[in-house]
């Protein structure tokens, strides 16, 4: 009964949320404000509902006993123990990595076929080979220290390219379409949110241990 309880306390901000990120989403659509107020609302309403529902989970609710966050990690850049990994190991775990790159490799590219696709009009050419030999070899580095992979996502490409999208809607027999106008190209914006993930560590444990 208690780890039942616990979990149903851990999944309630979820659904609030989810509900409340997908109605302030979708305020593109509502008749107030101006256009670009509108779409800027929408570009914020992920974080406007972790925050919205962070709050409501650590103040309305404080005498919910749950997990918090430490800051007691080992160290992340150690090389792993190799020479002490038997045969067998080394066999499945070739099973296991040949999986893996097969999904790899259809999420890589499936993600890049939507990026690149010609609706987004974007003028700089693609790079699926270059894109997969750069994932090759950040993840060959990350297994030297037993360090979780990385690969191009979904939904969160196609989501990203539309953030910096210019969409306009047009009326197309009683069919209101979106049409993409102008994509920003540019690096930076992934660049910045990384550099912004990798300074969340220094969150831990506080502030994040507020986050239900």
């Amino acid at each position: 009964y208690h780890c039942l309880s616990s979990g149903i306390n851990a999944e309630w901000p979820l659904r609030p949320g989810v509900f409340i990120g997908s109605e302030i989403y979708n305020f593109r659509y509502s008749p107030y404000l101006t256009s670009a107020k509108r779409v800027l609302v929408a570009d914020y309403a992920l974080p406007t509902a972790v925050l919205l529902m962070a709050f409501c989970g650590s103040y309305l609710f404080k005498q919910v006993e749950m997990a918090t966050f430490t800051d007691e990690f080992p160290d992340m850049f150690t090389l792993q123990p190799f020479k002490d990994v038997s045969a067998g190991t080394v066999l499945g775990s070739m099973g296991l990595g040949l999986a893996l790159s097969v999904l790899f490799f259809m999420d890589q590219n499936i993600a890049s076929s939507i990026v690149n696709s010609p609706r987004n009009r974007l003028r700089k050419g693609s790079a699926y080979h270059l894109d997969l030999m750069v994932v090759s070899i950040i993840n060959a580095v990350l297994s030297v220290f037993g360090l979780p992979w990385i690969h191009g996502a979904l939904p969160h490409s196609p989501l990203h390219v539309r953030a910096l999208a210019d969409i306009e809607e047009h009326l197309d027999h009683g069919h209101l379409k979106e049409v993409v106008v102008y994509v920003r190209e540019t690096r930076l914006t992934t660049l910045i949110s990384h550099i912004l993930i990798a300074l969340s560590l220094l969150m831990i444990p506080s502030p994040l241990n507020y986050i239900p």
